[in-house]
Parts: structure tokens; sequence; C-alpha cells
């Protein structure tokens, strides 16, 4: 589901991201160049469970219609990693103690920024917003709030990235699935999500979205999971768990919405 490219050249840090990303020149198997944005193990604080975390997130999204860069699985041999410059020396150490195997994703250019305070949820980007509102309920995304949007924006076009804090529900004490009452209460906090404030009052039509994920298929998410290399082994665990969750909030998708409405309210 995911192409593998290789690492080429390390360009420079990312200007924001609490993973420590860069940018770097990958190969893809057509042998054309691309730049990606790449994530390694050792700047995650759970490692190869927070890259699984971001392979079954794009996966999921883009089978929801929703706009995720494209993602790849980023080999880094030892070769690239040693030609990282002396002036990203702190850069160097953490691949050299990363998985060989990273997380990508396609650089994406062409006067984006971050969504911030200002931004308004119009009535064209109304379904996409409360679409990806949905997602991050339902997958137990926190990292879509007021500081740290990870939502770039240009008009009425918007791009959702990093989701390597989703599908923690397995740490919560006394957690709540997403289609009991109270399930998204979270979200109902001042600043939760970025997208709750131009949600609220608006008149939403659910159906787009209880169809994108009713039809989603036992196999097609179970593909989610072969799409996490077998070099993260450590993640075994945390992507059954994902994958439960998916189906069971498929299974439960208009329970998930009257939650959503009700903290749309």
């Amino acid at each position: 589901m995911i192409t593998r490219v290789s690492a080429l050249e390390f360009l420079r840090p990312t200007s924001n991201g609490r993973t420590g990303p860069a940018l770097a020149v990958c190969e893809h198997p057509s042998g054309t160049e691309i730049d990606i944005v790449l994530k390694y193990s050792e700047g995650c604080d759970q490692k190869e469970i927070n890259l699984a975390s971001e392979v079954i997130s794009a996966c999921l999204a883009a089978d929801l219609g929703l706009p995720v860069p494209e993602p790849f699985i980023v080999q880094m041999d030892a070769e690239f990693v040693a030609s990282v410059p002396d002036s990203y020396s702190e850069f160097r150490g953490k691949l050299a103690k990363s998985n060989p195997i990273a997380f990508g994703s396609k650089h994406i250019t062409g006067q984006y920024s971050a969504w911030a305070g200002g931004n308004y949820v119009t009535e064209k980007l109304l379904p996409c917003a409360a679409a990806i509102f949905a997602f991050d309920g339902i997958t137990q995304n926190p990292d879509r709030r007021e500081g740290n949007p990870n939502c770039l924006v240009k008009g009425d076009d918007v791009r959702v990235i990093d989701h390597e804090l989703a599908f923690r529900h397995n740490l919560v004490l006394f957690w709540k699935a997403p289609w009991v009452i109270g399930g998204l209460r979270d979200l109902e906090q001042a600043g939760a999500h970025i997208f709750r404030p131009g949600l609220r009052g608006r008149v939403i039509d659910f159906g787009a979205i209880r169809d994108t994920w009713q039809g989603l298929s036992d196999a097609r998410i179970s593909d989610y999971g072969s799409a996490v290399p077998v070099e993260w082994s450590t993640a075994t665990n945390f992507v059954e768990t994902a994958l439960e969750l998916i189906k069971n909030a498929r299974d439960n998708i208009d329970a998930c919405i009257l939650e959503i409405q009700r903290v749309l309210r």
C-alpha cells in the first residue's frame, strides 16, 4: 500500500516538529528523486510505535478521502547516515541509532502555511473539516490543537500531517470509546481541536462520513497492518489494537457520529 524508497541525501532539519523531522532526497523505485519529510524512530517517544501510527493513519485517511501527503517507507542505509554533514551531527547521531526503516511523507510545497487562529472554515472547506474532526476523534488523535495545528492551508485547500500520537487509547485510564456518550469529551475543551470552533452550530451532512467509514472492509483494514514494515516488530501489539479500534468504530459509526454531533453542539 505504501511505496518503499531509499534515502539518498540529507538536506536539512525541518523548521518545526516535536519529533525532529528532516528533509531528505529519496529515490523512488521508478528511478526518480523526490523530497520527503523523514521521521525516524530515535526522534519519537515510542519509536517504532509512533512510526506505525503514522503508517496506519495515512492508509486510513487516504481511504476516507482526507487530504494527507503521500506516505512512504524510507530505507536509510549506513552510507546515507554517514553522509549527513558535520553541521548536523546531532541528527546524524540520532539517525545512526534509529531503526534503518523510517517513515516519510512527500514534502509539501506551494505557499502553504500552518493553520492559525485567523483561518476560517468556509462553506467549501466545511465537509473536509468535519471529516477530519471525525477522523481525529475516532482515532483518538489529540494533536490537531491550537498552538500545534498539524494542518497546512492555502485558501480552501488543506493538508493534515503528523499522526504519531493517534491510537493511544490503550494508555488512557477509564477510556471511553468514541461511540459511547462522553467518549469524545476531551474535544470539548477550549483549543483541543482547530476545527471545532468553525464547525459548531453549522449544518453538517454526515452522510459522506458515514458512507466512507462503512465502506472499509475487514480485508482493507488488515492491509493497513500489512503496510507496517516487519522491521518494526516492537509495534506488533500496537498495530493489532489500532486495527481493532478502526473496525469497531466502523461497526459503530452511527453512534460515533452521534457523539461527534454532541461535541459540536
